[in-house]
């Protein structure tokens, strides 16, 4: 059975990696760059944030977090993948710009 910690470590780091996705979605580079440069950046960050954890008296280190926060951004980049198939990015500089076609 799957801990409770483990599934916030999960879809925490697959939420991180999903905004930076979104963030980068309309960059100049390729997709399989921007995909691969998420996937860095999100598990860098886990593990960076689990070795400063290690110097501290009331929080723990553990390999296992560092592997489910990896799990999460893996996932979560290739559900971003998935999803970049089907649905459309609008750039909207103003709510009025978001109109609805009319067909």
């Amino acid at each position: 059975m799957i801990a409770y910690s483990d599934w916030l470590h999960l879809f925490a780091y697959g939420g991180l990696a999903m905004s930076l996705a979104y963030a980068f979605q309309h960059s100049n580079r390729p997709e399989w760059q921007i995909l691969v440069a998420v996937g860095l950046i999100t598990v860098g960050y886990g593990v960076s944030i689990e070795l400063l954890q290690s110097g501290l008296a009331e929080r723990t280190f553990a390999i296992k977090d560092m592997l489910v926060n990896a799990v999460g951004a893996v996932v979560a980049v290739a559900v971003w993948r998935g999803l970049c198939r089907y649905a459309r990015f609008y750039q909207a500089r103003r709510i009025a710009d978001l109109e609805l076609p009319v067909e």
